[in-house]
């Protein structure tokens, strides 16, 4: 146990990485059509997920402002979700970075 405590902060950054490619998959292409992940128009909110693994936590946030209008919408667009389908093409990486061995 005391590798694992010692080793999966080591590895958060990798997995953040992760998080952070996993965004600049699902977000590519042209414009978007309701219901898909948002489209690259200038690529901006694409290139504003930043990694970050500190401890036991590993995220790729961004500090673009209308980031939750894509993801739900609003009155007048259709919700662009991607954060889930971020995490699902994350996760199979993320999963093996964190079962590689602990020695």
């Amino acid at each position: 146990m005391d590798r694992i405590r010692t080793q999966i902060p080591q590895r958060m950054p990798r997995v953040a990485n992760e998080i952070r490619n996993g965004a600049l998959n699902v977000m590519r292409g042209g414009p978007s059509k309701p219901g898909q992940p948002p489209g690259v128009r200038s690529g901006t909110y694409r290139a504003s997920f930043n990694p970050q693994g500190m401890g036991f936590t590993a995220r790729a946030s961004s500090n673009v402002l209308y980031g939750p209008f894509l993801e739900y919408g609003t009155s007048k667009m259709a919700a662009r979700p991607h954060v889930d389908r971020i995490l699902q093409d994350t996760l199979p990486r993320a999963m093996a970075i964190l079962s590689e061995p602990y020695i």
